[in-house]
């Protein structure tokens, strides 16, 4: 039951904190979120550092970097596609990131099994019946009219694949017990605070406070950090594939939100390549 509870925790942290991010790009600047709530996320972690001072295992520094330079760009365009497209669409299309790690373990030689092949395939296939369709989406937070949904599906696929290089890096990361993973967690979160700097200053963009926004900002970076943590608890435990095929239902958990809470509208293409592309990463996640 335990590697489920962390399964199931993850995703919703990661669910909700997807639909917190999708609600207040669409309302700020998605950099400005990006900035915000990797701030909140590198404050807590050093927070939890301080208290807990977990021994630090050779090359977690380096790894936990590197991965977080690529979870930072991923995470830019994430939000991006997010503040321009509908997040029920978004969320399926960029959990195919897992895909991206078992394409490596592919070309590493390793033989996938039926089921991973199948879900390439529907993974693709869900992608491809997706962009068939540009159409209105009928979102009550849209900022303009018509949205250009294949530049969106464009981001989201982009965000997945540097989504899917960050779980290769932090794959590469040395294990440690405990806390020890928050070593790993913190400097992720200081490589991806960094890049949301560098984003910043490229685009001249003035550095404003999160306002009115500031408890969904907040909350993302939390529940990012919660959700980081959660997983890395679960590489410690003998059930981590249970683990981490439950995390996969995180862009159920998102698309539902986007649907219910946010009154979000697809078309029965989008919707079905949604789904197809959904089915697809559980059935690579197993």
């Amino acid at each position: 039951m335990f590697p489920v509870a962390l399964g199931l925790g993850a995703a919703t942290c990661i669910g909700v904190a997807n639909i917190c991010a999708g609600y207040a790009s669409r309302r700020v600047s998605p950099l400005l979120v990006g900035f915000w709530s990797q701030a909140t996320g590198a404050t807590l972690c050093a927070v939890l550092l301080l208290i807990s001072r977990p021994p630090l295992v050779a090359g977690q520094l380096v790894w936990g970097l590197l991965a977080g330079f690529a979870g930072g760009l991923g995470m830019a365009l994430f939000y991006r596609a997010m503040a321009a497209g509908a997040i029920s669409l978004v969320a399926p299309i960029t959990a195919c990131a897992v895909v991206v790690p078992v394409m490596y373990a592919i070309a590493a030689g390793e033989t996938p099994t039926l089921l991973v092949s199948i879900g390439i395939v529907a993974i693709i296939a869900g992608v491809l019946v997706a962009s068939m369709q540009p159409a209105r989406i009928e979102g009550d937070l849209a900022r303009a009219g018509v949205a250009d949904e294949r530049r969106v599906l464009l981001l989201a696929v982009a965000a997945a694949v540097i989504f899917g290089v960050f779980f290769i890096l932090i794959d590469l990361a040395p294990r440690a017990d405990g806390w020890g993973t928050l070593w790993t967690a913190g400097a992720v979160r200081l490589s991806g605070f960094s890049v949301q700097i560098a984003l910043l200053a490229r685009a001249r963009k003035r550095l404003t406070g999160p306002g009115r926004l500031a408890p969904a900002i907040i909350t993302v970076g939390a529940l990012d950090l919660i959700s980081l943590i959660l997983i890395s608890i679960g590489a410690t435990t003998n059930a981590y594939g249970v683990v981490t095929a439950l995390v996969g239902l995180y862009p159920v958990i998102t698309a539902l939100l986007g649907v219910l809470v946010l009154g979000e509208r697809l078309t029965r293409m989008q919707a079905s390549g949604a789904t197809l592309a959904m089915a697809g990463v559980m059935l690579v996640s197993v």
